[in-house]
């Protein structure tokens, strides 16, 4: 068994990222662990919006978190689980691969 990890961070920043939301779609179509943390503006995404972009396909195979500090800032702490700044970097420690949008 191999001791390489096999999620791949997701770090996305700002609201409404089609572009991002299709990248992680098309990951967990492929079978990839995917995990996202929302940062900035991100963290305002809703289970809805994530359901829109990823269309039929849904998003029960996608991990979300989002940035503690910036979820409390804009009052939205009950969204998302939230991770703090060391754990976002250990989650980017044991990633195989991270993608910042």
């Amino acid at each position: 068994m191999s001791s390489e990890p096999s999620i791949e961070l997701h770090v996305v920043s700002r609201r409404s990222d089609l572009r991002a939301w299709q990248h992680c779609r098309a990951r967990v179509d492929t079978g990839s662990a995917i995990e996202v943390v929302l940062i900035h503006d991100a963290v305002l995404e809703t289970e809805t919006s994530l359901a829109e972009a990823f269309g039929t396909a849904g998003t029960s195979e996608l991990v979300v978190m989002a940035c503690a500090d910036d979820a409390k800032q804009r009052r939205v702490e009950e969204r998302w689980a939230l991770i703090d700044y060391v754990g976002i970097i250990e989650r980017c420690a044991a990633a195989r691969q991270v993608t910042s949008w």
